[in-house]
This record gives C-alpha cells, structure tokens and sequence, in this order.
C-alpha cells in the first residue's frame, strides 16, 4: 500500500493512504455486500472491502482513522488537525493489508 503526505491544518505534513490505495473495487464489494449468514449483524461491514461481519468478526475488527476525503491517517493522528470522520472498522483480513500504524484494535 502506498503512502503518500498532505498537510493538515496546522500546516504539519501528515502520512495518508489515498482512498483508490485501500478500497475494493466495485465488483468486490458488490459480490461481499451480497454474502448474508445466519448470525451476521446486518448493518457491519469492513469499510475496506464490504464483507458483512458476524458478531464474532467484530468481536475481531480493528479500526481505521478517515477523513472527510476518504484517506486513511494514522491512528495516533489528533482529529482536530484534519477533517476527520472518525474510527471504522474493518476485518481482520483487511487489517493485515495496511500498515503498522494505520490500524489499531476496534473501539480502543
């Protein structure tokens, strides 16, 4: 995954993952947002790829820091520099794609 720099409102130059960088594409995610199992939580899904999430995969799920342009920032990022959305969660699996840094443990 590449990481690329921007600069946030204090004129310091943050690490981001660009949105193109982390999404699935549109076939995949059509194909995972389509899957239902017994037990799955009907609104979660990875924000990286779509795949519904059962109880037990979010029991799992590590978050991502975004912002209100779809980049990934570093979990330790204060959101009060940049346009932030907020904490996501994706899956585990997608967790292992991204770097050490831009991920961190669901509702820490």
């Amino acid at each position: 995954m590449n990481i690329t720099t921007t600069t946030a409102r204090n004129g310091e130059t943050i690490e981001v993952i660009e949105y193109a960088e982390w999404r699935a594409n549109m076939e995949v995610r059509e194909a995972n947002s389509k899957q239902h199992r017994h037990g799955w939580q009907d609104n979660a899904e990875c924000k990286m790829c779509g795949r519904k999430m059962s109880s037990a995969a979010i029991a799992k799920a590590r978050s991502v820091h975004m912002t209100t342009n779809a980049q990934l920032v570093r979990v330790d990022i204060d959101a009060s520099i940049i346009d932030s959305q907020g904490f996501f969660e994706v899956g585990s699996e997608c967790a292992k794609r991204l770097p050490k840094g831009f991920v961190t443990k669901a509702g820490a």
